[in-house]
């Protein structure tokens, strides 16, 4: 994912769409799809957790599709 750092900076700032799942609601998952990445993947996702009103980066993948 290194090579993708731009993308993952403009997903978090300017996503397609952030869900959250009711197993943690300090989890969010922010989707933005990309024209560029390796195929069949068309999107970054960026696991967030929040604590303390802060947001770390848990992982961040690519995705075939918004789940």
């Amino acid at each position: 994912m290194h090579k993708y750092i731009e993308e993952i900076k403009e997903t978090l700032q300017k996503p397609d769409k952030i869900n959250s799942y009711s197993f943690d609601e300090n989890i969010h998952y922010f989707y933005k799809g990309y024209k560029n990445l390796d195929k069949p993947n068309k999107f970054i996702l960026v696991i967030v957790k929040y604590l303390n009103g802060e947001g770390y980066i848990i992982s961040s993948y690519l995705e075939t599709k918004i789940k």
